[in-house]
């Protein structure tokens, strides 16, 4: 990344932060009313940070927008403080845990996120990352219906009883859990779907048949387990938004958000960052390039969640930066 001079940051901030505010192009003339520089430098370095990136120009205007490479440097390298303000104080003090359940408290804590931000807030409830599997059984109940048993390191039991189309036999059965010995001890949980299908379905098949129904079985349970607990506040917000003004976009925003890619997109975030910004395309949505997410972990007892904001590119950063940290504090603190 190029590295600015300190004039030519103050002016990127100056644009950014203008353009966050009022959606429209900022010229020079503006920025010269935040910064002691005469219109002519401002113009100059305008026209400077233009040629590496970090502006851009609209077709409609004569100001200047910031790129998405103007916006990675404002998050990376631009240190600025927001100050809560006493709206932004009274909503987070209002955020108590008496007398409601977890979801209920998660819920409650998104919806105040997503009214201070204007923006889209979810809420993955922690869970332990470290769960292993130490067992999975199959007990055959008739030739069509089976109890599928899943035991964890913690000692944790999880059944489910599935109907089946076709018989299966006491055999069939002994074949299986054979298999279900040998490849699922002490097994990670988030693999498990990655071992069934590299390794298990493929001797499965050379032993039972309708092999894919125990498969379909196997699969529905460890998804009914690894399905994260969501709090969704401010749903429809990204709608609201003046940067999602085209029909198609729209209909993508509302899949994302109705189905559960956007946990997906959320819970595949982190490698080993506790705090993680995609702008633009650095989310690899296809045509919905005008979005950012905003992604931080918080750690209870109870073990890891996230907390994100999906929102405009445009969006506010700092301060959305700083409303996470104030709700991390808040679960970190309650959630024992």
């Amino acid at each position: 990344m190029t590295m600015l001079l300190d004039r030519q940051v103050l002016i990127l901030q100056s644009i950014v932060e203008n353009f966050i505010n009022n959606n429209q192009p900022v010229g020079s003339k503006q920025i010269s009313q935040n910064i002691n520089f005469s219109s002519a430098t401002i113009r100059n370095d305008m026209s400077k940070l233009e040629k590496e990136g970090f502006i851009t120009k609209t077709h409609t205007s004569s100001g200047r927008i910031p790129s998405e490479k103007g916006y990675r440097y404002y998050v990376d390298f631009i240190n600025t403080e927001y100050k809560l303000s006493d709206t932004d104080s009274e909503k987070l003090s209002s955020l108590q845990k008496d007398n409601i359940d977890e979801i209920q408290f998660l819920e409650q804590n998104a919806i105040v996120l997503s009214d201070l931000t204007d923006c889209t807030a979810v809420i993955l409830a922690p869970t332990k990352t470290d769960k292993r599997i130490n067992k999975i059984e199959v007990i055959l109940l008739s030739s069509r219906s089976i109890l599928v048993i899943l035991i964890t390191s913690s000692g944790e039991v999880y059944q489910q009883n599935y109907k089946m189309s076709v018989d299966f036999t006491e055999e069939d059965i002994i074949e299986v859990n054979k298999l279900l010995k040998t490849y699922f001890y002490d097994v990670d949980m988030a693999s498990a779907h990655l071992i069934i299908h590299t390794e298990l379905e493929k001797y499965l098949k050379e032993k039972v048949a309708n092999y894919d129904l125990i498969v379909v079985a196997l699969n529905r349970l460890l998804e009914n387990r690894i399905k994260k607990t969501v709090a969704l506040g401010g749903k429809y917000n990204l709608l609201k938004q003046p940067d999602i003004n085209d029909l198609d976009k729209l209909r993508e925003v509302v899949s994302l958000l109705e189905n559960d890619k956007i946990v997906d997109l959320i819970d595949n975030d982190f490698k080993d960052k506790e705090t993680s910004i995609k702008i633009g395309q650095e989310l690899s949505l296809g045509n919905l390039t005008d979005l950012s997410l905003i992604s931080s972990k918080y750690i209870t007892d109870r073990g890891e969640g996230v907390i994100a904001v999906f929102g405009p590119k445009r969006m506010n950063y700092k301060k959305v930066m700083t409303l996470i940290s104030c709700v991390k504090d808040n679960l970190n603190n309650n959630l024992k």
